[in-house]
């Protein structure tokens, strides 16, 4: 059984987990399979890695556009990667980000993880729940803007 397999929507439009086989990646690969193009992607983080970077990459064809919220104190310790990012999403922000989502919308669905794994790969119990419910949804694409609007814009500091 593969690591995506262990993720399985329950009759509640849910897909709640806790484990240690279930990274941040495969919750990501588990929402883009299920929507096959996702036309818009958030993920926000406190920390990620050069490895989920590729992986957004190697997706980019399924992809229309990609955001990515990041803490500014780890986006200024390795300013290399932070650079790598933002040359491979559409929009950067760094702000005081402890938070940890995916969003995902296309083929005229939209979901949501909420889940305590950072865009890294580090192998300890993670949990989370990846939502389909519109309502809930909503609100955290709502606080998305709030993100924004306090947060620094990479490409643009201004």
């Amino acid at each position: 059984m593969s690591k995506n397999q262990k993720l399985r929507w329950l009759n509640n439009g849910t897909a709640p987990f806790l484990s240690k086989e279930i990274q941040s990646h495969d919750v990501f690969d588990f929402m883009l399979n299920e929507l096959e193009r996702a036309d818009t992607v958030v993920v926000s983080s406190f920390a990620i890695t050069e490895a989920y970077i590729r992986r957004l990459i190697k997706n980019s064809n399924r992809i229309g556009s990609i955001t990515l919220f990041l803490d500014v104190t780890i986006g200024t310790r390795n300013p290399r990667l932070t650079a790598y990012a933002s040359m491979n999403v559409s929009e950067l922000y760094l702000l005081n980000n402890h938070s940890k989502t995916i969003y995902m919308s296309g083929s005229g669905k939209e979901l949501l993880a909420v889940m305590s794994n950072n865009a890294t790969n580090n192998h300890r119990y993670e949990s989370g729940i990846v939502f389909s419910d519109q309502e809930i949804i909503r609100q955290f694409v709502h606080q998305y803007e709030t993100m924004k609007a306090e947060s620094c814009d990479y490409d643009n500091p201004g």
